[in-house]
């Protein structure tokens, strides 16, 4: 694969280097800001090589290259262009801001503030899944588990749950990830996370149980509970807003040779107050009723419930607004130790996976659709569906998109009938078997939402096509069958 040329292809097709804001790439997609939209020839960049798919989201251009690809073709465009290069938070916060779209711009700062902590989700999920093969009694029969038999792996089980940790330090690092975002001084942030889990402070969920009382503070007339803040992510994040709001003001007010003092004393001080006082109770509330709407609808709702969770997901990552339930998926393994939303994230993935095999049998052989169809497929095993959703399911048409929710709609309905729950996230399909209990009914879970998209698209196009006929690989079959034989005189 050439590509400088693929890099060129792209300039040329979006206005040229004049045309070019800023740039910088994801996980899978390059991402551009342009000056004039309307110069972007989408049907031109669909065509280059590589490319998976196109599309405008929150004020950025696109383009779909894929794991390892675009890495490459970013680095060649920028020797190209000589574009200014920033990250993916700073590009979101031009595009979005160029969109205009208050209720974006509210739920990306939830990305912005998971993405860079994510990796510590899923490396402790792996020590936990890890962990939990060694503990759980009955595995291949055996009698009681591979830690009760051995002693290595006994102590071995003992250390893995040591050293996964960031469920219990979970408000330290949103803290720290959240001040960042905010503009302020990430350590101080630190500081803070850390008193929110003081060991001198009474553990929140005992103190919600009603099993110990908590001493109180009497500060200028009023009184504290001296309650910490396990698993409190929205506290941390309105804390960290405050924190970097109170430093900006105290640094611009403060005469210059104190600043160095007052600066970092008045802010922690204020933010301390802030989070007893205001923010803390205020962040538990938030987080009581988002996490109470996603209880009742899977809890009190039943099979129903969780077939809509489940299928509303994948349309909650279109519109980028699905990073709040990450939140309250780590409220829940730091409060419980059971995450029963990973379950319904795998059959909402995997079931994108299953709409691009439903397309690929659809396309015509030999297609570069089809080969879209399948690269786009393989990163749904490992929990990536945006290729799936941009490049194949609603590139021609809703219909796979549809179908796809709705088969994720039914595997979530058979998560919540078997209580299929994990013990950490930020792993699903294939990796998610390392931390799902029970195993057997998160395997056929999967199956059921991969399989039922393929269905559903296979059956609707008996119906109605709905792709284009000259991709389409039966209008492809009928075009060969009309092929006159060759006559030998």
């Amino acid at each position: 694969m050439d590509y400088r040329k693929i890099a060129e292809d792209v300039l040329d097709n979006v206005g040229g280097k004049e045309n070019i804001v800023s740039a910088t790439h994801c996980i899978t997609r390059l991402r551009l800001i342009l000056k004039d939209k309307s110069k972007a020839n989408m049907e031109m960049l669909e065509e280059v090589e590589g490319a998976k798919g196109v599309l405008f989201n929150s004020g950025q251009l696109q383009v779909i290259f894929g794991t390892g690809t675009v890495e490459k073709v970013y680095k060649e465009f920028i020797e190209l262009t000589g574009a200014k290069e920033v990250s993916v938070s700073e590009i979101k916060d031009e595009g979005v801001n160029n969109s205009g779209n208050r209720l974006q711009r509210a739920f990306k700062v939830f990305s912005d503030i998971f993405i860079p902590i994510i990796p510590a989700f899923i490396g402790a999920a792996m020590v936990l899944g890890i962990r939990s093969l060694i503990t759980t009694p009955g595995m291949f029969g055996m009698d009681g588990s591979f830690a009760d038999h051995n002693v290595f792996l006994n102590d071995l089980s003992k250390f893995l749950g040591i050293i996964a940790t960031t469920f219990d330090y979970l408000p330290v690092l949103v803290m720290y990830s959240a001040t960042k975002r905010f503009g302020g001084n990430p350590i101080l942030g630190l500081l803070v996370g850390f008193v929110m889990i003081h060991p001198g402070l009474v553990n929140r969920n005992d103190f919600v149980m009603e099993t110990v009382k908590p001493d109180y503070w009497h500060l200028f007339g009023l009184s504290i509970p001296a309650v910490a803040f396990q698993g409190g992510v929205f506290p941390a994040i309105l804390t960290s807003w405050f924190l970097a709001k109170v430093e900006k003001i105290t640094n611009k007010y403060s005469p210059q040779v104190l600043a160095y003092i007052l600066v970092p004393t008045v802010t922690i001080v204020l933010a301390n107050f802030a989070l007893f006082l205001v923010f803390g109770p205020l962040g538990n509330f938030i987080g009581n009723v988002l996490g109470g709407i996603i209880d009742f609808l899977y809890m009190k709702m039943g099979a129903f419930g969780a077939f809509v969770f489940a299928g509303a997901l994948q349309p909650l990552v279109v519109t980028g607004t699905q990073h709040a339930i990450q939140g309250i998926e780590a409220n829940l393994v730091a409060t419980t130790g059971f995450n029963y939303i990973q379950p319904i994230w795998s059959v909402s993935i995997i079931a994108q996976g299953g709409g691009c095999i439903g397309m690929y049998l659809l396309f015509k052989k030999k297609s570069k659709d089809r080969d879209i169809a399948i690269s786009s497929f393989i990163p749904t095993l490992v929990g990536i569906t945006e290729p799936a959703i941009f490049a194949v399911n609603l590139k021609y048409s809703i219909v796979p998109f549809v179908c796809s929710f709705i088969g994720a709609g039914f595997g979530g309905a058979f998560m919540k009938i078997f209580d299929v729950k994990a013990i950490g996230q930020g792993l699903t399909v294939l990796p998610g078997l390392t931390i799902a209990n029970p195993v057997l009914p998160y395997i056929f879970g999967n199956l059921i939402a991969f399989i039922l998209p393929i269905v559903f698209i296979l059956a609707y196009d008996k119906y109605k096509v709905f792709i284009p006929e000259a991709k389409h690989r039966k209008f492809a079959e009928k075009t060969d069958s009309k092929k006159l034989p060759v006559q030998v005189k």
